[in-house]
Parts: structure tokens; sequence; C-alpha cells
């Protein structure tokens, strides 16, 4: 069975291996282009957020493949997107598509991801299990991809050199038959990662937050991610879906987890969930101001109302715990121009602000033992006790200088009176 799939950053590459041993032919759109985007623009209201629009564009560009059944994105919520894919299937039918929907929901995708394989494939348990752990382990190899190609690409000392590695590797688990040619494959396919000559320097780290399909698709962001690296800036996603499937499993199971703890330090900021990505973005935000992190950038579609929220929440944590941030809205007339120019600003900013930044006050009293030899403590005791008993000393040789010369005055005063 042929099955459409809209483009979202690298999904494709880890569902495609891990449906194909179901006979699940998962076809993905083609790379989100400005066809796409006007595909959507002229079938698609003006006000509805532009990753609906590209969306629909996608789907418009893999019916044109002939596929079977098509993967929508929606599902119930306050997000417009929820509410979209019954209208933008309409429209499809209207152009003239004949196709199955399938509708998954974005806010619960390991349980859809279930009810997907069971609609479509019908696998029996032992399959089932097989290919849930392939696609794990898939999800984190890509992950890992993902994670080396953020955090060369500020260092590497030719430009370039980790995109190329990046779509190598991508194109070569696209190809894995299996899990176990997964697991012989995959040292080989990171080795060349830890081997990019990269310069000696501690780069900028800045982390996304924000909308989840503004964060990860290239086409509606402008290449951020690769510019922020051509900057020199070590980028952090709020996002990896690794990490999100075993955080929902902690969560789940043992009510503990980054899941509660972004829940946790959120709910000071925005105690209920308001739709879309919004108290995520929060919650997250808030982690990321108390770790190490030299900045933020939120990202959000214009005109989507959990963000805007979002934006205001994180306005006050900017002024409650002084952790700069940058806020950037997309839409079908983002240029790159105007984007560059304030990631170059706000680069600059945080540079500016690391160099400023005071050194730490030099440890005293007892820590400044701590960071010595223990030779050095112990001449430190025995100096600081032999000040002391000099000290004490001092003040008894005194105490008893003065009593005796009050003891001798006062036996004058008697000897004068008894005269």
């Amino acid at each position: 069975m042929r099955v459409g799939f809209p483009r979202l950053g690298s999904f494709h590459v880890f569902l495609k291996p891990a449906f194909r041993p179901l006979g699940i032919d998962l076809c993905e759109a083609p790379p989100s282009s400005r066809r796409t985007l006007d595909l959507g623009v002229k079938k698609n209201p003006e006000t509805i957020c532009t990753p609906c629009k590209l969306l629909f564009g996608n789907y418009v560009e893999v019916l044109e493949q002939g596929v079977e059944s098509l993967v929508m994105f929606g599902g119930p919520g306050t997000c417009r997107l929820g509410y979209s894919a019954r209208l933008q299937e309409s429209y499809l039918h209207q152009m003239g598509f004949e196709f199955a929907p399938y509708t998954v929901d974005l806010y619960h995708l390991p349980a859809e991801t279930l009810r997907f394989l069971r609609t479509l494939a019908q696998p029996t348990l032992a399959e089932l299990v097989e290919t849930l752990r392939f696609l794990l382990a898939l999800i984190e190899l890509v992950d890992d991809i993902e994670r080396a190609t953020l955090r060369i690409r500020p260092l590497e000392r030719q430009t370039g050199t980790v995109d190329r590695l990046r779509e190598k590797a991508l194109a070569e688990v696209l190809a894995l038959p299996d899990r176990g040619k997964l697991n012989e494959s995959r040292d080989e396919l990171l080795r060349p990662f830890q081997q990019v000559p990269c310069r000696e320097q501690d780069p900028l780290r800045i982390a996304l937050v924000g909308d989840l399909y503004t964060m990860l698709e290239p086409f509606f962001n402008l290449g951020l991610e690769q510019a922020l690296g051509r900057l020199g800036v070590h980028v952090k996603r709020s996002f990896w879906l690794s990490e999100m499937s075993r955080n929902m499993l902690q969560a789940a199971l043992l009510h503990r987890g980054h899941t509660i703890e972004r829940l946790k330090a959120g709910t000071p900021y925005l105690a209920r969930n308001i739709g879309g990505f919004a108290q995520s973005t929060v919650g997250e935000a808030a982690l990321f101001a108390e770790g190490d992190v030299d900045g933020l950038i939120h990202l959000a579609p214009f005109n989507c109302t959990p963000e805007v929220m979002a934006h205001n929440v994180l306005l006050s944590m900017q002024r409650e715990r002084g952790i700069p941030f940058l806020s950037l809205s997309f839409d079908e007339q983002s240029g790159r121009a105007g984007l560059l120019t304030r990631l170059e600003a706000f680069v600059d900013i945080l540079e500016r602000r690391r160099e400023r930044r005071p050194a730490p006050d030099p440890p005293t009293g007892w820590r400044t033992w701590v960071s010595f030899p223990l030779s050095g403590v112990i001449q430190d005791l025995e100096g600081k006790l032999s000040e002391v008993a000099t000290t004490v000393l001092k003040d008894f040789t005194t105490r008893e200088s003065g009593q005796a010369t009050t003891s001798r005055n006062r036996s004058d005063i008697q000897a004068e009176k008894d005269q």
C-alpha cells in the first residue's frame, strides 16, 4: 500500500524504513518549495497559519504521485491545525483527488503510531513489537545525527563539511533494511562526525523553543539552524522525538522525568494548557533559563494564538530571570535577508554580554583552603592557629598585668589609710 506523508523535518527518514517490512510504502512529499506554499495560499483562507498552507501544498504534491492513502496532521485541540484537516480534505476532493485520509494527532504521536499500524497493516503481535523496536532505534539514530550536526557546525574548519556528512548519513539510514543492520552500521554512520576538523573555542549556546513545525521544517524557518551554526552558535532544540518517547513513558508509568519537570517549571507562568505547543514552550524556556544557554529564540507562525500567548509569558520570564530572548514569527512573506540581519544582531548582543559578564569573585574563608593542595591547607591551619594562640596569649597577659596593677594600687591605698 502506498501512503502519502507530508514533510516534517527528518520524520520520513525513520518512518519509511520502519514501515517497509510491513508492506507500507511511505511516499514522502517532495521538499517544500515556493510551489508548495503557492498551492496552499491559493486554496486556503488568508487568515489560516502558514504551516497549514504548507501542509496542504505537501498533500497536493504527494497525491500527484498517485498514492492510495494520505496521512494528514490534525486532531482535537484549540490549535487551528486540528480543525483544518477536515476542511483541507474537502478541498482535495474538490480538486479531483481520490484517497483514503488518515488524520494523525500531533499531540499524541506514540498512540497515533500504534493506531496507524493496526489500521493499515494489521500486523501480528510479534511483527508489531519488532516494528516498534526498529522504529525507536531509527529515531534515536536520526536524532544522534542531528545532534552531532548542531554541535559540530559552529566549530568546523571548512564550512559545509558537516552538512554533507548529514545528508549522506540520512540517505544511508533510509536504506537500512532491519534492526540488525542498523546496530551493525550505527558506529560507522556516526564515526565521520567525530573526525571533522574543528576549532578549539567555546561557542555561544542558543536554545530554540516554540512551535514544533516551525522548529523542524527548514523551508519554513528559512534554514535557521544552519544560519546560526555558521554564525558560530551551538543550537539546542527543545524537541527531540527520541527524548519525547522516553519522557512520555516515564511520566505515564513513574510520574517523573523531563515531561513532569517541564510542567512544574512552566506552571508559575502558564498554569493550564491553552492549545498548540504553548505550555511546552513556556516550560522548556523556564528549564533552559536555569541551564547554561546564552539566550533563547522563540519560533512561531505568524498569527498563531497559542504562541502569541507564550510570547507574552516569555517577556515576563525575561524580566524576572534576565535571560535574553528573540521572538521570530514566520509567514509566506518572510525573507532570509531580514532573518539574517536579526540573527546577526542577536548573536552580537550575546557575545558582548558574555564579554561583559563579570568574573566570579575569588573564594574567601574556608573556600580558599579547599582549592589548595593538602600541604597548603595544613600550613594555613598552622598559621591561623598560631595567630589565634598569639592573640589569646596577648589578651591573657594584658588581663593578668591589669589585674596585678589593680591589686598593687589597692594595697598602696590601704597602706596610706593605715598610716
